[in-house]
């Protein structure tokens, strides 16, 4: 499986539930992808700012996209093709 490192800002459209979020879509080079599967989730530190980082599949592709908590900002990290 190749892995494609993006790095690029994204929107997402997420729902926030008993304090867990949960991305349902994301637009990435005017394309919507949909969710169909969040398969893992993690914390780490960029500086002073918490960054939750999703692993999500669209049923085709795995992508690493990651939300800074300070602000806000929605990042696509990366792609692989299943």
């Amino acid at each position: 499986m190749d892995t494609i490192i993006i790095d690029e800002r994204i929107d997402v459209g997420a729902v926030f539930k008993k304090n867990i979020i949960k991305p349902r879509w994301f637009v990435w080079k005017g394309r919507k992808y949909a969710i169909t599967e969040v398969t893992y989730t993690w914390e780490d530190t960029q500086g002073a700012a918490r960054v939750m980082h999703f692993a999500l599949s669209d049923g085709n592709t795995l992508f690493e996209v990651s939300l800074n908590l300070t602000s806000l900002e929605w990042r696509l990290e990366k792609s692989s093709v299943v």
